[in-house]
């Protein structure tokens, strides 16, 4: 995979990119009062220098390897999950920050078995569907029919491909409706499990949003047209086991807090915080090296590289638990938020493969335009958008906090089992790294 390579800054310009940055800014705004604050003379830069250009990729790298390689896949609610949190929070404490745990519990699901075969039939890798139920205990025997796409009438023998369902493993193709809603349709027509294959050749991860009546897996489209394909020519019967996991566990949001010294520089606030953001967890099956691993590694980058810069305001590092299960960790943390003190959130999500960087947004954009700007400034080349879901900022803009967005959407392995170390790149990281500080500096010392 092409990786664009981000040279480190050099010259005056790159040494110094929050002055640089902003003097496109009105004179006299706050951004540029704070682009003055962080201006270092010719003179002193060979001997000073300044947090941006502090930043190391492969600094941050070595996070990736400690959390993705050595403690491995880290799903909320593992004992993995409690190991990561350790490493981050002995991180943060060694760089001298105040660090809290805090637990919340969320609807846990694993899988401690699954398997579905065919007599004489082709080899099949399912995967259960999130929040599926179990089989008994020693999996179900039954014929597989096929039910189109799950729709009503696709059970009930109104079109061709419908079928009496009573006792059947129903198998439909993916696409027109929500998974939970095949589900729903496939127990209300008398399935005793449901098979859902993909409408492209690759397999994928569902979720069906909360536990469903019967056990629900899903296949790729290339097996799930072999196995459709041996339906259509013969009764096909099929053994499906599958042992999951649904019930409440504890993880945690690892919170390192830096406050402003005392007496803070003029223009600051003291009672304003600012959050620089990262999930966690993984997962089941993925070492997560570029989700989420690799924001992890950015935010705990820059938290080194501002351990000793004084700043206007409250910093907090949040490493959100549960994020992959639907942003439990994200919406925790925002019921307890302090709510007019949170100046903004800068959330950091897959930061180590893909050459295109988005810059995201929505609500106050103050943050999307504050980091595009400095992104300029650095040389790294960024594409600004507005909403973009899928992540921890999405609970903090519902509550009304200006959000930057940043990640690499160009990873096709991500939440899988080839999310490994090797295609993570350290200058990638080096250069999200350098834009999450400069942008952090820049709101921590505007009022």
């Amino acid at each position: 995979m092409r990786m664009k390579q981000i040279s480190r800054a050099a010259g005056i310009a790159a040494i110094v990119p929050v002055a640089a940055a902003l003097t496109a800014a009105a004179p006299g705004t706050a951004l540029e009062q704070a682009a003055q604050l962080w201006f270092v003379p010719r003179a002193q830069a060979a001997a000073q220098q300044t947090p941006v250009a502090r930043v190391s990729g492969e600094r941050a790298y070595q996070h990736v390897l400690a959390l993705s390689q050595k403690i491995g896949p880290h799903p909320a609610g593992s004992v993995q999950d409690r190991s990561s949190g350790e490493y981050i929070a002995s991180q943060l404490t060694r760089d001298g920050y105040a660090v809290e745990w805090q637990p919340f519990t969320f609807p846990y699901f694993g899988v401690r078995r699954i398997a579905l075969t065919v007599p004489d039939g082709p080899a099949l890798h399912p995967r259960a569907m999130e929040y599926s139920p179990s089989t008994a205990d020693g999996g179900l025997t039954a014929e597989v029919a096929d039910a189109g796409l799950g729709r009503p009438g696709d059970f009930g023998g109104q079109t061709p491909a419908g079928a009496a369902m009573r006792g059947k493993i129903a198998l439909v193709r993916r696409g027109e409706l929500m998974f939970r809603q095949k589900a729903e349709n496939a127990a209300d027509a008398g399935a005793a499990a449901l098979i859902v294959y993909n409408s492209q050749p690759n397999d994928f991860a569902g979720t069906l949003g909360q536990a469903a009546r019967i056990p629900v897996v899903s296949l790729s489209g290339t097996e799930g047209q072999k196995l459709l394909d041996r339906v259509r020519s013969g009764r096909t019967v099929a053994h499906l086991d599958v042992q999951t996991v649904n019930e409440r566990r504890t993880t945690w949001n690892i919170v390192g807090t830096k406050a402003p010294p005392a007496g803070t520089a003029a223009g600051g606030d003291a009672g304003k915080i600012l959050i620089v953001g990262a999930h966690r967890d993984t997962v089941a099956g993925a070492p997560g090296a570029n989700d989420n691993t690799s924001g992890v590694a950015t935010a705990l980058e820059t938290a080194e590289v501002l351990k000793d810069v004084p700043l206007g305001v409250t910093v907090r590092f949040v490493f959100f638990g549960a994020e992959e299960d639907g942003l439990y960790g994200s919406a925790e943390y925002v019921k307890h938020l302090e709510r007019g003190r949170i100046i903004g959130m800068i959330n950091l999500d897959m930061e180590g493969v893909g050459e295109r960087l988005i810059v995201a947004g929505r609500g106050d954009d103050t943050l999307v335009r504050t980091a595009a700007r400095l992104a300029a400034d650095l040389g790294i080349r960024v594409d600004v958008r507005g909403a973009e879901g899928g992540s921890d900022h999405v609970n903090f803009e519902k509550a009304g906090v200006p959000v930057v967005f940043l990640f690499r959407p160009d990873d096709q392995y991500y939440d899988t089992p080839r999310d490994t170390v090797d295609r993570v790149s350290p200058a990638l990281l080096e250069a999200s790294t350098r834009l999450a500080v400069a942008t952090a500096l820049a709101a921590a010392q505007t009022k």
